[in-house]
């Protein structure tokens, strides 16, 4: 059977000297994995749609398990995050989030952070300490762990610095936060551990926009680097303490960046 799926191409695999296994993160079929026979000449048409971080379409032929790539049409190949070695480690992050949290049923939601993300990295208009907070947040709530960082879970507050609960998801203004270090009674369940991040009002503010607002402009909105490193910090322990896991590309960009 043929079908035609644009996709986003999260991993390559080399298994020859000309063939090439492509895990695709489909609008129409979630993760696909696809022999892409030849994708590795310079002679070859697929070979331009058929590398890491490239938005194609492909004809798919599929005959029981097996999926072959027919044809292969870049669309964009957000080239220029290359430029980067940050840049390329924050490509390498976010396709390898999407090769853990995908599925065969589709997320078109998440397949569209991706691409306005890698866009984003390409176009060097945001600092990577932005794109990298707002997908982080964005995925979590596509997931479902949106948390709740609007007011204080205890009394309702919304001014000032506030505590963070990232396993409850939840955050407590200063004054209940102290009272409950006291009183012995943590916002989650006593069972739970609790990793728990300051926010700033303006992290905590930018951590809510990232939540609710729309996906065209998830990046509209400026803080200061300090607070960045309150924003930053708790998204990626957000996200990484609900999926229960680390990733290597995550490492790997901590390391290189600046």
């Amino acid at each position: 059977m043929l079908r035609e799926v644009k996709g986003l191409v999260l991993r390559t695999t080399d298994i020859s000297d000309s063939d090439r296994m492509l895990t695709i993160y489909t609008e129409e079929a979630g993760i696909v994995s696809a022999h892409a026979k030849g994708a590795r000449s310079l002679k070859s048409r697929k070979m331009p749609a058929s590398m890491q971080f490239c938005y194609a379409s492909f004809v798919l032929y599929e005959r029981q398990e097996h999926v072959s790539v027919r044809e292969a049409t870049l669309i964009e190949s957000f080239f220029s995050l290359r430029d980067s070695i940050e840049g390329l480690a924050l490509g390498g992050y976010i396709t390898e989030v999407l090769s853990e949290v995908g599925t065969a049923d589709p997320e078109p939601e998440l397949l569209r952070l991706a691409l306005n993300s890698l866009y984003a990295i390409s176009k060097g208009r945001h600092s990577l300490a932005k794109i990298k907070a707002a997908f982080e947040i964005r995925v979590a709530t596509i997931l479902g762990f949106m948390p709740d960082v609007i007011s204080c879970a205890l009394c309702g507050a919304k001014e000032g610095d506030f505590y963070f609960d990232i396993m409850a998801g939840a955050v407590e203004c200063r004054e209940c936060y102290r009272r409950s270090e006291r009183n012995e009674a943590p916002l989650s369940d006593e069972h739970e551990s609790h990793i728990v991040y300051i926010l700033t009002p303006a992290a905590r503010t930018a951590f809510g926009y990232c939540i609710y607002s729309p996906q065209e402009k998830l990046l509209s909105f400026n803080i200061s680097d300090e607070d960045m490193h309150y924003l930053s910090r708790a998204a990626e322990a957000y996200l990484l303490n609900h999926l229960e896991r680390g990733f290597r590309t995550l490492d790997f960009y901590n390391e290189v960046k600046r």
